[in-house]
């Protein structure tokens, strides 16, 4: 099946409030489904992993109950990304530039991120993909 997936276009690494570390993505092009899945209240998810059929980048496909997907590609320049994943951590996605949110904190003299238009995951992490996805 084919799937159109998005790359990060900035991301970064940071800790929450209570000491959990987050890394933050900056993906533009999910703005509908962000918008979408908040408005509609949903919290429920599932997420999996599967190689791209040439085996050189991994996807991250997020789905949520009403059956709204976000796919996310991590290409080999961003396989730092993914070793963050192997260990739980919390992802903030987020379709506002991680700069131009820097820059409005810098600005207003803030020691943490204004966000807007986000989605959140709990202790989302990488899992190899199966072998079925593989072949």
């Amino acid at each position: 099946m084919f799937t159109q997936a998005y790359t990060p276009e900035q991301s970064a690494f940071g800790k929450l409030e209570n000491g959990r570390d987050v890394l933050i993505l900056y993906v533009k092009e999910f703005s509908k489904e962000v918008k979408a899945i908040n408005q509609s209240g949903l919290s429920g998810y599932t997420y999996n992993w599967f190689a791209t059929e040439h085996k050189d980048a991994y996807v991250l496909q997020v789905t949520w109950e009403n059956e709204i997907h976000i796919t996310i590609r991590f290409n080999s320049q961003h396989f730092g990304l993914i070793h963050q994943l192997l260990q739980p951590k919390d992802v903030i996605l987020t379709t506002t530039p991680i700069s131009e949110l820097m820059e409005n904190a810098q600005k207003n003299a803030y020691n943490f991120l204004e966000f807007n238009d986000v989605l959140t995951f709990s202790d989302l992490s990488f899992a190899v993909p199966s072998l079925e996805y593989l072949s």
